[in-house]
């Protein structure tokens, strides 16, 4: 308890019986919500600082109605404002991403080597614009498994399985899966449509638009789960809160798709695609609660190492 005698119309600070203390408090913004509180009630008051923090000072008279106020305010506000609950996964954590980017290393390491060495099967499996969109549409899907050298391939590893990671809590490991390797096989066919209708001889090989699939299913995922939140809670969202999931999505592929080497239209058609995806994943997520389908799982995982190794098989035959 503190005490002095300023009270209304007094000359200054002094010391005496009258004047009782309520605090101390920290951070300073909290004091001065307090002093609002009895500023609305029309009581005296002073804000002070101590050592011990800030301190509200009222007359004796009137501390138990201010006490009775504040303590009224902070029970009222106690949730205000309201937290945003967090995104609960619908799926545990799980290695399978971890581990189909790590075979893509070994694919590379055991397997095809840097694509200096022009092997057979860069030769079959490249994603040449003319023959993907003409007799070899395969090859949308092989060229996701080569890579130019040991510093593309670890590249897209790490990412790969950062981006496909955090998809997999929402669609599963066999979902993610089968969601990746679409969008990349869907980026490079549309990536070798666009220079075929240009006239180009175009040809490209590498995981980044699968990479960068991922990158659009978890953009637009997250997208439509925030709509549906705020359906549910009646909350409205600010333009730039709706659509900060796909400039983040954009950011990323500024920051690391567009090197000098990289192929930025594969990786834009590739986040493009994965975004599409990803929008019809979401409408199911919002209309479905979260189950554990690991049947199901396992038919997209093995839907989606189908496409990959018939990919192969069509090309080798070819």
């Amino acid at each position: 308890m503190i005490q002095n005698n300023d009270a209304p119309g007094g000359e200054g600070e002094g010391h005496g019986p009258g004047i009782t203390a309520i605090g101390p408090v920290m951070p300073e913004r909290k004091i001065r919500e307090w002093a609002l509180v009895l500023q609305s009630s029309e009581l005296w008051h002073a804000v002070r600082y101590t050592p011990a923090g800030w301190v509200l000072l009222v007359r004796d008279e009137d501390y138990d109605f201010a006490a009775t106020s504040i303590d009224r305010y902070e029970a009222e506000n106690r949730d205000w404002p309201p937290r945003r609950p967090r995104e609960r996964p619908r799926h545990p954590p799980s290695i399978v991403a971890g581990v189909a980017f790590a075979a893509l290393a070994l694919f590379f390491f055991l397997v095809t080597g840097p694509a200096s060495g022009g092997g057979r099967l860069f030769q079959r499996g490249a994603s040449v614009a003319d023959l993907v969109v003409g007799p070899e549409p395969w090859r949308a899907i092989t060229a996701l498994t080569l890579h130019a050298d040991s510093a593309h391939v670890i590249g897209n590893v790490i990412s790969g399985t950062v981006f496909a990671s955090a998809v997999q809590r929402r669609l599963g490991p066999g979902g993610t899966a089968l969601a990746v390797v679409a969008s990349g096989a869907i980026g490079n066919l549309a990536n070798a449509i666009w220079h075929h209708s240009l006239g180009h001889h175009h040809a490209s090989i590498g995981a980044s638009t699968a990479v960068f699939g991922a990158i659009g299913l978890l953009a637009a995922t997250q997208l439509m789960l925030d709509r549906a939140h705020d359906k549910d809670s009646g909350e409205k969202r600010h333009l730039l809160q709706l659509v900060a999931p796909l400039v983040g999505g954009l950011s990323l592929l500024g920051a690391l798709g567009a090197s000098p080497r990289a192929d930025l239209g594969a990786h834009a058609f590739g986040l493009l695609s994965g975004a599409a995806i990803g929008a019809v994943a979401g409408l199911s997520l919002r209309k479905q609660p979260a189950r554990s389908r690991p049947l199901a799982q396992v038919a997209m995982g093995a839907v989606a190492t189908g496409l990959v190794l018939g990919a192969w098989q069509l090309a080798l035959r070819a």
